[in-house]
């Protein structure tokens, strides 16, 4: 039963999505074609427009799908330590190991969308993650439990460049990044839902059957993922971007700008993930002298802010190349504005802890949210660096470089934390101070996007703005 309520909610889901895209396809300007034209070419463009629709929401989906099923791990914890007989190290690997997975097929997830279409690679990846929450349900000990995360790893990495490579080719320019910052942010909704709902049907069902659940879903995108791949060839629709030369990928390796926008994420995602991922809870709970979970409500505003923003500032960009700025401006001045404000947002924590009373620490933290909310934009100036057919190998290396990030530097403030505290520090003065490296991170991302200039050429089609 809880399979099939599981399944449902995940065509329902990508049905809801469907319906917000129609309302927003007004303002981004998606069928704005199909204006003044003949009643068959409107319909053939209405037509082209609801696949398009389509497939953003099923692409969301399989996003949402993913962070769901990081955060799964966590809600289920005490069951596998129960049942399984792991120990905390056991756990911690459990966690781990679909990250590990998730960052080392980034680069191959895209070239394989570069070479075969994002539509049948995620469709093949899907059925790789639903064999892996199959195993995982059925887990009787750590090793295939531990094998069950690292193929959901591998499968679930479907969502984000198949996603990115699906909203490049099927919308116009001025629209890509509203699209784009809508996708990011449903995919982070589903770390929030994945908490406190999933807790609750684990509760109803039993964790093994929650994952069960997860794996029809699964199935049920792949199997969504091969209609779109046959919608989309059957009616020809085509590619938003321009028909620009082919280029290759040791141009993508050689970029200049490319390393820089990966080292900024590097920098940028990894002190967000220390204090959101790791160190922010003991930071309050020990400067504000509050329970961690209090503490935890605190930190959950990031999240917040990040799920509010992200589109909003997608939409920002559109708009600002829209009233005649180069898209790529905008997206590189709304990551310096967006990354200056990081940058304030760290210097209360690290300089002045327990300054801010707890009340306006919430309301820091949700502009810390907004403040990263941006980093979609990222991967926009990625796409416009490089022709199509390389376009997917480019936004790899940069987000599995983001991802690094966040596996860096946690561990970096806890080795201060430790070395701090057996120097004698105590109390809230230990967290603050062995998070010096996060606002230094900070700082130095802010240096490498302001470095980034405009490319020599972008996916933009004719005509639209490059002033």
């Amino acid at each position: 039963m809880i399979e099939a309520i599981t399944c449902f909610r995940a065509g329902q889901f990508s049905a809801i999505i469907y319906r917000v895209c129609c309302f927003l396809k007004d303002i981004s300007g998606v069928d704005r074609t199909s204006r003044g034209s003949g009643t068959g070419i409107a319909d053939r463009v209405n037509s082209s427009n609801r696949l398009r629709l389509f497939g953003f929401g099923l692409f969301a989906a399989i996003y949402f799908l993913s962070f769901l099923q990081r955060v799964a791990v966590s809600v289920v914890a005490d069951d596998l330590a129960m049942e399984l007989g792991l120990d905390s190290v056991a756990l911690g690997f459990m966690s781990s190991g679909f990250f590990i997975a998730y960052a080392l097929v980034q680069p191959a997830m895209g070239l394989l969308c570069d070479k075969a279409g994002p539509e049948r690679v995620s469709a093949g990846a899907l059925a790789i993650a639903a064999a892996g929450s199959f195993l995982f349900a059925g887990a009787r000990g750590f090793a295939s439990a531990f094998v069950g995360r690292i193929l959901m790893g591998m499968g679930l990495a479907a969502g984000f460049i198949p996603g990115m490579k699906v909203i490049a080719a099927m919308f116009p320019p001025e629209a890509f990044s509203t699209y784009n910052g809508l996708f990011v942010a449903i995919g982070n909704a589903g770390a929030l839902m994945g908490a406190a709902p999933l807790a609750w049907l684990t509760v109803l069902a039993g964790w093994r059957l929650v994952f069960a659940g997860l794996a029809f879903a699964a199935v049920l995108l792949a199997a969504l993922c091969w209609l779109f791949a046959a919608k989309r060839h059957a009616r020809a629709v085509p590619d938003s971007g321009p028909g620009d030369e082919p280029g290759s990928n040791r141009d993508v390796m050689r970029s200049r700008e490319l390393r820089l926008l990966a080292l900024f994420l590097f920098m940028k995602y990894g002190s967000q993930v220390a204090f959101q991922g790791l160190w922010g809870v003991p930071y309050i709970a020990s400067v504000y002298r509050v329970s961690p979970t209090t503490a935890a409500g605190a930190v959950t505003m990031v999240a917040a802010g990040y799920v509010v923003a992200a589109a909003f500032v997608g939409k920002l960009a559109d708009v600002m190349a829209a009233r005649g700025m180069n898209l790529v401006t905008a997206q590189r001045r709304l990551l310096v504005a967006t990354t200056l404000l990081y940058v304030a947002t760290w210097v209360p924590i690290v300089l002045a802890p327990g300054f801010l009373p707890l009340s306006a620490m919430y309301v820091l933290l949700f502009v810390m949210g907004i403040s990263v909310s941006s980093a979609s934009l990222v991967f926009g100036i990625a796409k416009a660096l490089f022709p199509s057919n390389v376009s997917g190998l480019a936004i790899g290396l940069v987000n599995i470089t983001s991802i690094l990030g966040g596996a860096a530097m946690p561990p970096v403030v806890g080795w201060f934390i430790d070395r701090l505290a057996a120097a004698g520090l105590q109390g809230g003065a230990v967290y603050s101070t062995a998070m010096i490296p996060c606002l230094l991170a900070a700082a130095l991302g802010l240096a490498l996007v302001s470095m980034v200039g405009r490319p020599a050429r972008t996916n933009m089609r004719p005509g639209y703005h490059a002033k």
